[in-house]
């Protein structure tokens, strides 16, 4: 294994966590929520005479700091599809919340119904380096319970660890209800957390208080809460890349005191999703030199605190074919030689309105790529073959060695399904770009794919009448 990548030195990383300590104590955060209020008041919190903001001191941060678990499983209904979250391992999950399908080859776009979600989940399935999908948002069904409809279409057609959109704490709980009644019961979900979820906070430094009832209801259900820290550079954070890296530090710190108070022993991570303001035009960017940075002090940070780390560094910005090949190349191992745990948002393009079957496959690809390379270099004395040399010299080939074959044999080496390097005389004869061998890949994928509910008739009934008991009071 190659070693990991640090963009900031200990001094740097101190100087960062200490200004976002002060933040927390002297600026704290917008939370009116009363139960996180007294809760946080009585573990050394101080809460302001409006009852709207909450300042953390620096003790109470670094206890539930110390209470947050360094390792933790995201659990898939088999073994096999458990995901460690732990510094040191490596996942990536696909896109969440596009409401548009975009055909790469085509350059159309139309609105992503639930037969591209459910499309989406047989591919990720199908795909060995894509470890968990995450909810996409169909726009052909109920607006008001498109993502508790989509919670069940993923539970029936997968056995991989998911993440479920969710609108509002009222919401989640049906969507929870679905996943405990699929699992034989809440208490089982409890042992086998095969959903994780979603909770907000605004940049900078407030939380909602339906995002609090998510959060507590997450705790309840014993799944993980994931928290994005979004900081728009110059925009919701400051322009400067030092002040903004200690505003999403204190966020990420706040996040984990909060949820650590409220459901001891909950799974969080350092998660980061950044943006910059371009001043030029102002639009948010999601790709960049300055963003690729602050990702990569961002996992320095959460190495710091040994928590594993979350980036939305498989976002690209761009529509554009051959620009969304390299910012997804250069990111995926950006991310990897940084440490990041979770790798998010695969497949999504336009900073995440549209999502691409084709760029789901070759990210796969992707890092299949990158986790060769980042496997680093055999250094045995064998493998170093001193006397390999020797032997095969005067040959003028090594095709013939015993160690080559032995080699061969031992140890599996990168094939891509989608790189080819023919010459150019051949590559005229069939054209075919990447791209058109990704489109090839997801139709002989879905093509394949089990047609039927994974789930048992009898469990499928049950989610059914959630489902209804959700359209008859939100529809």
């Amino acid at each position: 294994m190659f070693p990991r990548y640090n963009v900031l030195s200990n001094e740097q990383i101190r100087k960062t966590h200490e200004a976002a300590l002060e933040v927390l104590d002297k600026v704290g955060v917008a939370l009116d929520h009363p139960k996180a209020q007294e809760v946080l008041s009585g573990l050394g919190a101080r809460v302001s005479d409006d009852k709207k903001r909450v300042y953390l001191p620096p003790e109470l941060v670094q206890k539930m700091l110390d209470r947050a678990p360094k390792e933790f499983v995201f659990a898939g209904r088999e073994d096999q599809y458990n995901l460690v979250m732990k510094q040191g391992n490596s996942f990536i999950r696909s896109a969440a919340g596009p409401i548009y399908h975009y055909d790469i080859l085509s350059g159309q776009s139309r609105n992503l119904t639930l037969a591209d979600a459910l499309d989406s989940v047989r591919l990720v399935n199908a795909l060995p380096n894509i470890s968990a999908h995450a909810a996409l948002s169909p726009q052909d069904i109920n607006p008001a319970t498109y993502e508790i409809e989509t919670t069940k279409m993923m539970l029936e057609n997968t056995n991989k660890h998911f993440w479920v959109l969710t609108t509002s704490s009222e919401h989640l709980r049906y969507e929870l209800d679905m996943v405990a009644a699929s699992m034989g019961g809440k208490e089982n979900l409890k042992k086998r957390n095969i959903v994780s979820s979603i909770v907000c906070t605004i940049a900078p430094l407030r939380f909602p208080a339906d995002e609090i009832d998510r959060l507590l209801i997450c705790g309840e259900y014993g799944i993980s809460g994931m928290t994005p820290v979004i900081a728009m550079i110059g925009g919701s954070a400051p322009y400067t890349l030092a002040g903004c890296l200690a505003q999403m530090t204190a966020e990420n710190l706040a996040v984990i005191t909060v949820g650590q108070a409220l459901c001891p022993g909950m799974g969080q991570f350092y998660y980061t999703l950044l943006q910059a303001l371009d001043m030029r035009t102002g639009t948010s960017v999601t790709q960049g030199p300055e963003i690729m940075a602050l990702y990569a002090a961002g996992a320095n940070i959460a190495s710091y605190y040994n928590l594993p780390s979350v980036a939305n560094t498989t976002f690209s910005g761009e529509c554009q074919s051959h620009q969304m090949v390299f910012d997804y190349g250069v990111n995926i191992m950006l991310g990897l030689q940084c440490g990041y745990t979770y790798q998010v948002g695969a497949a999504s393009l336009e900073s995440g309105n549209l999502y691409s079957p084709e760029a789901l496959v070759i990210i796969d690809d992707i890092k299949a790529y990158m986790d060769k390379y980042m496997e680093g270099i055999d250094f045995s004395d064998e493998a170093l073959a001193v006397a390999d040399i020797a032997a095969m010299a005067d040959k003028g080939e090594y095709v013939s060695s015993k160690l080559t074959l032995k080699y061969l044999r031992k140890e599996r080496r990168y094939q891509s399904s989608l790189f080819t390097y023919p010459l150019l005389s051949q590559w005229l004869k069939n054209p075919q770009t990447m791209v058109d061998r990704a489109a090839e890949k997801v139709k002989k994928i879905i093509a394949e794919a089990p047609k039927e509910p994974l789930l048992p008739k009898d469990t499928i009934k049950g989610l059914d009448a959630i489902m209804a008991a959700a359209v008859k009071k939100f529809a």
